[in-house]
């Protein structure tokens, strides 16, 4: 019986092919993921996009915000004539008190008016630089706000009801075009200084021949604003409440009451010494002042005078002296003066020039301020004194070379020395007795501190008449006598002393070549060889491996 499952094997010749396996159809991949995927590509790149176009636009807001807080500038001229220094920022950081600069102009017009101002009143020639000086001004003013916003800049346009408010409130100092207001509130008091065109520029006469006397005969040299200004801010801001004592025992003469309410309005106390032999000066006071003396001072009182401003050898202490050519001979307290470089003499001065004095009467004269390169004292005054029964002096050498003596106010070369009660009538003298005579003369004695090599003074200032103070012209408000008098007085106690002395600005010339410095080539080169070329470098690399790696 045969297996049913026994397989017959048949042989064949034929080979038998095997036919390949098929494959499975790859899945087609619908389209509509497909799309995601490029969706997804593309919003990287979309976002990506949109993250950097936030990012600039969030850059440059925060630097216009920055800009307008900070000083993001870089100065790179040779002087740094567009920038403020180092002590000047550092000052201004830790100013903790309320400062308003008023400017009486427009910001745009400051320059261009100041050109027509210099050229109409102060016969200054124009060049290339000139309105550069004003341009110059306007950029230093806005460093100021920048490091302090609590001080405050306002421009006025002199056209305007706001400067016609401003000068009714400010009439003493009577500002004009272009000049600056600095104010600031002292505890119930409001302290002011102007600076007027003199305060800011330094001017130059021209000496040239072929200058004409209708054409200019100066010329702007540099801008001394940063300088003006930071001791105008130093003094408005002083919290000092001087002392003064008023040494009136040895005059019969009442000349001291303007004075003292000329002090008063400007945050001063005051204590009266009347004894006829001072024995004693109180040490908590500033300065003394010795007004109109009738009775000469022995050498004791002398004495107690020299150790007062000397103070130990710390100095900071000043002498404040009115002279009045009617009161009898001082021999003692002139040769006290002459110590300290200021020689005095007998007489009364008396002008010779009908246009130097008041109609009538040639002792009551015209006395001009001297324009000091090193000194701002007489800077603002902007105008001339009258005083009337001047004491003849003159600036002469000290005692000792840490005192020197500096006129700041003086007569015309036309005035001689006449016998006191000379009217009109008088004209015994001659054209050769004819000479010039300081009316404010300042003595400064000067010593160096060891410990920290900080200068130590102490001032005499000596006035030719106590009419600078005590008379009808000490309240005319376009005469500069009751500016001088406290301009001496302040420097005598020491109101708002800063050591602070700047470079003045000063624009040549120069090419532009000329005014960038090695290490203003040294930035341009790493910014423009280094720096945009690895970052444009570094930009591609990522943009390459992001391509890459999305294919």
């Amino acid at each position: 019986m045969e297996n049913k499952n026994d397989i017959e094997i048949i042989e064949t010749s034929e080979v038998v092919k095997e036919e390949p396996k098929k494959q499975p159809k790859a899945k087609k991949q619908p389209t509509k993921i497909k799309n995601q995927a490029l969706f997804k590509r593309g919003g990287y790149s979309l976002a990506i996009t949109a993250l950097v176009l936030a990012a600039l636009i969030i850059f440059n807001w925060l630097v216009s915000s920055l800009a307008s807080r900070f000083h993001l500038e870089f100065d790179m001229t040779t002087v740094k004539k567009n920038s403020i220094s180092q002590d000047n920022i550092d000052y201004l950081k830790n100013l903790n008190t309320d400062v308003d600069i008023i400017v009486c102009s427009t910001e745009e017009d400051y320059p261009s008016y100041m050109l027509q101002f210099a050229q109409a009143y102060y016969m200054i020639a124009t060049d290339s630089n000139t309105i550069e000086y004003f341009q110059q001004t306007t950029k230093l003013i806005s460093k100021y706000t920048e490091y302090n916003d609590r001080i405050k800049v306002e421009y006025i346009d002199p056209q305007s009801t706001r400067f016609t408010a401003i000068s009714s409130i400010y009439s003493n100092y009577q500002p004009t075009y272009g000049d600056m207001i600095i104010t600031s509130k002292v505890g119930d008091k409001e302290r002011t200084k102007l600076l007027r065109f003199e305060d800011i520029y330094f001017i130059k006469e021209n000496t040239d021949s072929s200058y004409t006397s209708y054409s200019p005969t100066r010329t702007i040299e540099s801008n001394k604003l940063e300088t003006a200004l930071t001791s105008a801010i130093a003094y408005v801001t002083s919290t000092d409440s001087k002392k003064v004592a008023i040494l009136s025992g040895h005059s019969n003469n009442n000349f001291t009451d303007a004075y003292k309410s000329l002090l008063e309005i400007n945050n001063y106390s005051m204590i009266e010494v009347s004894d006829k032999i001072i024995t004693s000066i109180p040490s908590e006071c500033d300065a003394i002042v010795i007004s109109a003396p009738t009775t000469d001072f022995i050498g004791e009182e002398l004495d107690l005078i020299s150790e007062f401003l000397d103070n130990n050898g710390k100095k900071g202490k000043g002498l404040i002296y009115f002279a009045d050519a009617t009161c009898p001979s001082l021999p003692n307290l002139n040769s006290y003066l002459k110590q300290w470089g200021i020689e005095v003499s007998e007489g009364v001065v008396f002008e010779t020039d009908g246009n130097r004095y008041i109609s009538g009467e040639p002792t009551t004269i015209v006395i001009e301020p001297v324009l000091l390169e090193d000194d701002d004292i007489t800077a603002d005054l902007g105008a001339y004194s009258i005083a009337n029964y001047n004491v003849p002096m003159k600036a002469c050498d000290a005692s000792s070379y840490e005192r020197t003596a500096t006129v700041l106010m003086q007569t015309s070369e036309s005035a001689v020395i006449a016998p006191v009660g000379s009217g009109e009538e008088w004209a015994d003298f001659k054209n050769e007795d004819k000479q010039q005579f300081g009316c404010v003369i300042q003595s400064l004695e000067e010593d160096i501190d060891p410990n920290n090599n900080e200068s130590l003074t102490s001032y005499v200032m000596a006035f030719s008449s106590v009419e600078f103070v005590q008379s009808q012209w000490a309240s005319y408000g376009e005469l500069s006598n009751q500016d001088i008098v406290m301009a001496c007085s302040d420097r005598a106690t020491h109101v708002g002393d800063t050591s602070m002395k700047f470079v003045a600005k000063v624009i040549d010339n120069e090419s532009f070549s000329n005014q960038v410095t090695q290490n203003s080539i040294k930035v341009v080169n790493a910014v423009f060889v280094f720096i945009i070329p690895l970052v444009i470098i570094a930009l591609g690399i990522v943009i390459f491996i992001r391509r890459r790696n999305a294919r």
